[in-house]
């Protein structure tokens, strides 16, 4: 009796391990993987038209034109623009970066240096549009921004053929950002990792306090020598830069 009473007990747990590895890879449920199948999916979208929440990682890429003001002199810029950091809602804020070929105004070739521009800027979306006017997961922001920013200026002296010309001194300015413009912003329903795509296009003045003009050199055939003194008039850099961006988020 005690044997067979032996033998149906092992036979009880001989068949609860078998249906325990069973389960195990059928992908049956467990108490311990108890989670919903749509527990990772707390991004995903169920109604296209709900209101948007834009809170995550920013990258921005793309291109800055306008024109740019130096001691007097304008130069028309054309360049590149890289911007990220992190969106809290209707707020962002970045550290940007702007490449900025300087050439002369108007249908001319002729080359005068580059500035490059290291800033931090915060944003505010002050009007939002969203799916319900624009359509299934839209938005349309309505922005301004202020900052400050260091630029630098690398002047080209004129080559031998070139004609004469002053040639400004390379320098760095500190200088004040504000700006504003449109972000149109389109969300994914089922993120995966990426949450967010979007174009924005700005606009953005800046401007240094009044200063003393760089100082110049003479450049006539590829040689250089300093200029004669002259007045240390007050002078500002100013620009006005148009950046065109495609943006992510995550």
């Amino acid at each position: 009796m005690r044997a067979a009473k032996s033998a149906r007990r092992l036979a009880r747990v001989g068949a609860g391990i078998t249906s325990a590895l069973l389960l195990a890879f059928t992908g049956a449920p467990s108490a311990v993987a108890d989670t919903p199948p749509d527990a990772p999916r707390d991004r995903w979208v169920d109604n296209p038209y709900s209101p948007h929440d834009t809170t995550g990682a920013n990258l921005r890429l793309g291109s800055a034109v306008g024109y740019l003001v130096h001691d007097t002199k304008t130069y028309t810029a054309l360049g590149a623009a890289i911007a990220a950091g992190p969106r809290v809602g209707r707020f962002t804020f970045e550290a940007d970066y702007l490449f900025l070929n300087l050439s002369e105004p108007g249908p001319s070739t002729l080359h005068f240096g580059r500035a490059q521009r290291f800033g931090a800027m915060a944003r505010v979306d002050v009007v939002r549009l969203g799916s319900d006017l624009l359509g299934a997961n839209s938005m349309l922001a309505i922005y301004a921004e202020l900052g400050a920013a260091r630029q630098w200026h690398s002047w080209s002296r004129p080559g031998a053929r070139d004609p004469a010309r002053a040639v400004p001194v390379d320098s760095a300015v500190n200088l004040g950002v504000v700006g504003f413009g449109v972000n149109l912003d389109h969300r994914l329903e089922q993120p995966l990792n990426l949450s967010r795509v979007g174009w924005q296009l700005g606009w953005q003045l800046t401007s240094t306090p009044s200063r003393a003009a760089d100082p110049m050199i003479e450049c006539r055939g590829g040689i250089c020598a300093a200029a004669a003194p002259a007045p240390m008039a007050t002078s500002r850099n100013t620009a006005l830069l148009v950046t065109s961006t495609i943006a992510f988020t995550w």
